[in-house]
């Protein structure tokens, strides 16, 4: 896996900066699709790095994540606090996908070390931000709250 610039949501380049109005909209009709309703939208700031959109189904809660800067997409658990605990939802993932061209990462991609994965193309800045904060997966890289 090799992760292009702005992975870290430092120096993102131009361009696929995420419409949070535009994708609220996607979630909302992905989660009819899936017998499921939005419930909350919180905005990414300064920190996190990320746009979460709150989704409850009767049997289940789940927090779509998606990275300001570039098109990803992942699932977890709802948080209370900093800890993210990723989680699969094929369902969802395909209603989403059907509606717009990101990338919805999976459990599996999101845990990968980073040891394994080709950072070339970030930036140094990212590098440095990288090296200040020391995540160990990929998923800890994407989704984070740096400031």
């Amino acid at each position: 896996m090799k992760l292009p610039p702005g992975a870290t949501g430092f120096n993102p380049p131009p361009g696929d900066q995420a419409d949070l109005r535009a994708f609220t909209a996607i979630c909302h009709q992905a989660a009819r699709t899936v017998d499921a309703t939005v419930t909350g939208v919180t905005p990414a700031d300064v920190t996190p790095n990320f746009h979460t959109i709150d989704i409850t189904h009767p049997e289940h809660h789940i927090t779509v994540l998606r990275h300001t800067a570039l098109p990803f997409i992942a699932f977890a658990h709802p948080r209370d606090d900093l800890t993210i605990t990723f989680v699969d939802h094929p369902d969802l993932a395909a209603a989403i996908i059907s509606l717009t061209d990101t990338q919805v990462l999976t459990v599996d991609q999101l845990r990968t070390p980073l040891s394994q994965v080709d950072l070339s193309a970030l930036a140094p800045g990212e590098h440095d931000q990288i090296s200040y904060w020391k995540p160990t997966t990929v998923g800890e890289l994407l989704f984070n709250f740096w400031d």
